[in-house]
């Protein structure tokens, strides 16, 4: 099965939700300001998510996210929409000892926006979840941070 199309399709998911939230950005960014993340730098920034999650320290994890950044977790149901709720769900992340690591993944970076979008692992409490996940990054203030993520256990 070519997992492309799949891949495309996701992509377009998430620029969509992100187009919702850049069109509400009242940031004066201009195009001779304009950022963008290289295939390398996103794979740093998963890294750098799962080494503050292995940390243990749900505050380290929640500071990678804007503070208007909305969560949809693989393995919880409630929607993370502010900051509290984000640190709140990965301290119940962290009690299951949790790792991830990526299977798969595409990603595409613009003008201070990037996504990576593809097939994860998390293992928490010693079992492996497969899911599918998408980050959406905005940058500012000389920083990649958040905005949307969303994981989902991958259908049977």
């Amino acid at each position: 099965m070519n997992a492309k199309p799949f891949g495309t399709g996701i992509a377009i998911l998430a620029l969509t939700i992100s187009v919702a939230s850049c069109s509400s950005d009242t940031s004066s960014d201009s195009e001779d300001s304009c950022v963008r993340a290289s295939d390398s730098e996103l794979d740093a920034l998963f890294t750098s998510w799962n080494d503050a999650l292995v940390s243990g320290d749900a505050s380290r994890v929640a500071a990678l996210y804007r503070p208007d950044a909305i969560l949809l977790p693989t393995l919880s149901v409630p929607i993370a929409d502010t900051p509290e709720e984000i640190t709140e769900y990965f301290v119940n992340l962290i009690k299951a000892d949790p790792t991830a690591r990526m299977e798969e993944s595409y990603k595409y970076s613009d003008c201070n926006l990037a996504y990576n979008v593809g097939r994860w692992v998390i293992n928490a409490n010693g079992q492996d979840v497969a899911a599918r996940v998408t980050w959406v990054y905005r940058y500012e203030d000389g920083k990649w941070l958040i905005a949307n993520h969303h994981s989902s256990v991958n259908p049977s």
